[in-house]
């Protein structure tokens, strides 16, 4: 989505699927204008073409069998287990049958199955269902791959990328994206997709920077076009300055370096250089990142968010299912601290589990705690599973978006209903367990003094603080430049936010995109943030800001910052400071 353009750059906005940031040259792939012409064949010809494409159904399951086999040695199984549904459908009978009635009005049967797999995705795109609609890419690329051999055709044209480049698309299949090489691939940017897309998920594991959700990106682009790929902002820069691009690289090779030393800096406590020690944690959304925070050097998880169950499963978790990933982590982890983010859906992220009336303004409707305590019952079951699993590590529970204190008792009165129900069944878990709560909004802030007496931390989701601060939706590309997370009324929000929990002893974090922003960093930590959660790869570069610096010198930048007028000035402040430390 187009949000601002200057006299070189063209800036958009899209979803940050995978971290990272790539330079390169544009290789526009477009792989959704697929269309087969009706064909007709003789009635003696009916049987061959029946043969023809159960061979080829037989052919493609191989395939996509081998490549499955392949990404687990890779990415592992719970990843590689994308592909499933794509067997499953290419022997489900009814597919088949239906298959074979068209070939039996005497059509070809790369028509046939095009007829057929068109019907599945019609009835998909008219569900109303964020989850269902990414499904769809999953169908054309099954279909791509049988017509493709019914028709001995090439299924993708990367073949062609003579020397590394930036994809740029309207979309990209999973087995496409499970095709792609670092030493071809820099990174990919598409009109549609979600975090939750399976194309998203392969994109994290094979850490490839992606940004998702750009609309009419591959229209706009032309090959050959410098870009900018910025995965853990999503940002895509096309064309940009020579100054813009030297920044980047600076960025780029920063993190580069501090990979290349993370045997090094991975040990080394975030502490400044006046002896002021910070806790870092991580970000994750699925079990297999656990490995990412040992490697980059993280001190647990500060946000676990547990929406993938109930966003790329068909059906309602069970309390099993959630426990065995929750359990798995909390042992691989413990004694480190795992926080646990109870269900965060709503606004952009549709779960087909909890059917919604239509909402003209879901980030202001039924959304996060709002769905749990309206569900009950899914709320138990969920709270059960992270209690139990409490009883296998350093486990604690987090309510996102409260935005009064009903909510919180109500949540709260919840979690001990469930304390009871297992005691009274003899299962073990933490009876100590912390629990803490998302500020993310407004009425949060301003009574955060009360919210503190109730609970054992704050955290600060910054995206929607900011969102809901100044009145900016960040996807809207006519007021995205005024979303602006150095806001100095949202300085002075988290500022507020940060007594109310030092006053009655509580720590307070900060788990949105400002905690991994090395120059933001200075100013949370100056502000008196007490931990900073993020995407595990950005955990060294943000430790190594604060090893290179004083703390005396962060209060005294956001104390002068929170005197500014204008964000402008707060962002020229601060970029100066952090310049001075020679980073």
């Amino acid at each position: 989505m187009k949000t601002k353009e200057t006299k070189q750059i063209k800036e958009y906005a899209g979803i940050p699927a995978s971290p990272g940031i790539a330079i390169g040259k544009a290789f526009v792939y477009d792989n959704v204008n697929f269309w087969i012409e009706e064909k007709s064949i003789p009635p003696d010809q009916v049987d061959h073409e029946k043969v023809r494409f159960i061979t080829a159904l037989e052919t493609v399951v191989k395939e996509i069998k081998a490549l499955k086999d392949k990404l687990e040695e890779t990415v592992g199984k719970e990843n590689a287990s994308i592909f499933d549904p794509h067997i499953m459908l290419l022997q489900d009978p009814a597919v088949i049958e239906e298959t074979f009635a068209v070939i039996e009005e005497c059509k070809s049967a790369d028509f046939a199955f095009f007829r057929t797999t068109r019907k599945i995705t019609k009835a998909y795109k008219h569900v109303d269902d964020a989850y269902l609609k990414e499904r769809v890419s999953d169908i054309r690329d099954i279909l791509r791959r049988v017509t493709s051999r019914l028709l001995n055709a090439e299924t993708s044209s990367f073949t062609s990328i003579d020397s590394p480049a930036i994809i740029i698309a309207p979309n990209l299949a999973p087995s496409d994206t499970a095709l792609l090489h670092s030493s071809k691939v820099l990174a990919f940017v598409l009109d549609a997709g979600g975090r939750t897309s399976h194309t998203a998920i392969l994109a994290r594991a094979l850490d490839i920077p992606a940004v998702l959700s750009v609309k009419g990106i591959s229209t706009e682009i032309n090959p050959g076009d410098t870009i900018v790929v910025d995965g853990n902002r999503g940002k895509v820069l096309v064309n940009p300055s020579a100054e813009v691009i030297e920044n980047y690289k600076k960025e780029q090779q920063n993190l580069d370096r501090l990979r290349k030393s993370l045997d090094v800096i991975r040990e080394l406590p975030a502490l400044t250089k006046d002896n002021v020690r910070f806790s870092l944690f991580a970000n994750i959304e699925f079990p297999e990142e656990v490995d990412a925070i040992t490697a980059y050097g993280a001190e647990g998880i500060g946000l676990y968010r547990s929406e993938y169950h109930f966003l790329l499963n068909e059906t309602t978790p069970t309390e099993d299912d959630l426990f065995s990933d929750y359990s798995k982590v909390a042992e691989l982890l413990a004694p480190k601290p795992v926080i646990i983010r109870t269900l965060d859906v709503g606004g952009d992220k549709i779960s087909h589990l909890f059917p919604a009336e239509h909402e003209d303004n879901p980030f202001l409707g039924w959304r996060a705690i709002r769905v749990s305590l309206t569900h009950r019952d899914m709320f138990k079951t969920h709270l059960r599973a992270i209690l139990r699993a409490s009883a296998s590590g350093n486990v604690a529970v987090m309510f996102p978006m409260v935005s009064c204190m009903d909510e919180l008792e109500e949540a709260l009165e919840v979690v001990n209903e469930v304390k009871d129900d297992l005691r009274n069944e003899e299962i073990a878990f933490d009876e100590d367990i912390k629990t803490g709560v998302m500020i993310e909004v407004p009425s949060a802030v301003m009574i955060a003094d009360k919210l503190a007496k109730k609970v054992d931390f704050f955290s600060i989701g910054t995206n929607d603080l900011v969102q809901y601060a100044v009145a900016v939706d960040r996807s809207n590309n006519r007021i995205a430049n005024l979303y602006e997370p150095y806001h100095p009324g949202v300085l002075k929000m988290i500022k507020m936010t940060v007594d109310a929990a030092h006053n009655n002893n509580i720590p307070v974090a900060v788990c949105g995109e400002m905690s991994a922003d090395p120059v933001a960093a200075i100013l949370l930590l100056g502000l008196g943030i007490d931990e900073l959660s993020m995407v595990p790869s950005y955990v060294p570069p943000i430790k190594h800001v604060i090893r290179s610096m004083t703390m005396q010198t962060a209060r005294e930048i956001a104390a002068k910052a929170l005197d500014c007028e204008k964000a402008s000035e707060v962002r020229d402040l601060v970029d100066t400071e952090y310049l001075k430390l020679q980073i």
